[in-house]
């Protein structure tokens, strides 16, 4: 995401109170184009109600409550996934249901094929056969990271029902965002990017060259081999199917699970701290070289360097 300090690592920390801070939205003019409000923007991304360190806070259950989707019908309890994705189901005027999954930092492989705007931001579509349809405002560029909304529905407009969702998604981050607190140790906050350092990877022979991977994730990759860091929230790590426990030090268990033969690939998690309800913050760091011979490269042994510096550089309470 230790040669990186604390604070670069929750740089949001320094900066101005983004759970208090109401942004102003930007629009384009209404043309025709692809269902969407407009052709699709071309220029940079600069609304800082969908940055990437803005929506990291959000909780996303709070953007598909009843009150903001009344407009589509009469709303489920929304069930959150994860600290970036939320679920729910709508039931509209004639009794069809639509079921609703929005996801922020989703990546967008596709974010050239914009071909209209949502609320100043680039759209993009995909429906499909079976009445869902996969709705995307793009909200970075370089990497391409948006707010998807997955609507399957039945009888009815999926890709409409997605636009109307993120519409009203997007006015809510730009009016009051609902933003969560981390409390002391979270990784809720924390840029992934900014934890491990140049020298880090220089000493595991990894580029420097990164970039994000969603709200939580990061990946260093160029020619060669590669590293991904992922922070989430998740059931907590236990050995089996291939995991085997390793002693991390200061009493923590980490479970690493080695790749095949010809993968040159080592993944190693570990639970930072609990997060209730049974779940837990959960860090892995996965190393990898495609190609190579797990002997010659010693995957674990450099996914270990790199745990050992994430540790120390992760926030403790």
């Amino acid at each position: 995401m230790p040669a990186v300090l604390l604070g670069l690592a929750l740089a949001a920390c320094a900066g101005p109170d983004l759970g208090k801070a109401n942004f102003p939205r930007t629009t384009v003019p209404v043309e025709p184009g692809a269902g969407g409000q407009g052709r699709a923007p071309t220029g940079p991304i600069t609304d800082p109600a969908v940055a990437t360190e803005a929506l990291r806070l959000v909780d996303p259950c709070a953007l598909v409550e009843a009150d903001v989707l009344r407009e589509l019908g009469q709303a489920d309890e929304p069930r959150p996934s994860g600290w970036d994705r939320c679920a729910t189901r709508i039931r509209d005027a004639g009794g069809k249901t639509a079921r609703i999954s929005l996801q922020l930092g989703d990546p967008v492989a596709n974010a050239r094929d914009a071909t209209a705007a949502i609320a100043g931001l680039p759209l993009v579509e995909r429906e499909q056969d079976d009445g869902t349809c996969f709705a995307s405002a793009v909200t970075s560029r370089d990497p391409n990271l948006g707010i998807s909304a997955q609507v399957t529905y039945e009888g009815g407009d999926p890709c409409r029902a997605g636009r109307t969702v993120l519409d009203k998604v997007i006015a809510t981050l730009g009016d009051q965002p609902p933003r969560r607190s981390p409390e002391p140790g979270s990784l809720l906050g924390v840029d992934p990017c900014a934890v491990l350092d140049a020298g880090v990877m220089s000493a595991v022979g990894v580029s420097e060259k990164h970039q994000a991977s969603g709200l939580h994730g990061c990946s260093w990759r160029d020619t060669g081999p590669a590293v991904l860091l992922d922070l989430r929230l998740g059931v907590p790590p236990r050995g089996g199917d291939g995991k085997e426990p390793v002693d991390l030090g200061g009493g923590v268990t980490g479970y690493r699970e080695r790749g095949v033969a010809g993968l040159g690939k080592c993944t190693i998690t570990w639970q930072h701290r609990p997060a209730g309800d049974d779940l837990g913050e959960l860090v892995a760091v996965d190393y990898s070289w495609p190609g190579a011979e797990v002997d010659d490269v010693d995957p674990c042994g450099k996914a270990r360097t790199l745990v050992d510096a994430v540790r120390a550089a992760l926030p403790r309470a």
